[in-house]
């Protein structure tokens, strides 16, 4: 992946939420089964940077880190096996240096690899924070390498294009 210069303009909490449906009666004796996807989203946005009096257009994008964590447990005297469902959309708005220089793979790779990486990390906390406070502790998700999940799904997407092609 080549490397492009990209700003952060903003950061957020976009969406979140933890559901506990059996405290206080789950048992603690079991460790529960974890369950985490991952989603990362785009959205162009258009606006100005002013910088020192002068209005420059630049393309914004939001990027937005989707992640729900899930614990089940199996257990006789537990009506339903769901321990929490923990979820958190955690966004930025970024614009990339030389944005109109760069083709539109180079854009992609910017975004869904350098985005989701400077993002990740403030994820991570809330969710460990999250669950601690939810009487679990924490969920300290190991660290993504969000350049070979990319690289995954364009290989995924190019295999079906050309399954497709076959039909």
């Amino acid at each position: 992946m080549s490397q492009h210069k990209m700003k952060i303009h903003g950061q957020y909490v976009k969406d979140f939420s933890f559901e506990n449906p059996n405290s206080p009666f789950l048992p603690s004796s079991k460790a529960p089964d974890i369950n985490v996807m991952v989603n990362i989203n785009s959205a162009k946005l258009e606006g100005t940077e002013n910088k020192k009096g002068i209005s420059e257009e630049k393309p914004f994008h939001e990027i937005t880190l989707h992640i729900e964590a899930k614990a089940t447990v199996k257990d006789e005297d537990v009506k339903d096996d769901i321990a929490f469902i923990c979820e958190v959309k955690y966004c930025g708005i970024f614009s990339i240096e030389n944005f109109t220089e760069l083709s539109e793979e180079e854009v992609r790779q910017a975004l869904f690899i350098g985005g989701p990486t400077f993002l990740f990390p403030f994820a991570r906390e809330i969710i460990a924070r999250t669950t601690s406070s939810g009487g679990f502790p924490p969920l300290m998700l190991d660290p993504i390498d969000f350049e070979t999940m990319y690289q995954q799904q364009s290989q995924q997407q190019k295999s079906s294009a050309s399954n497709s092609n076959f039909n």
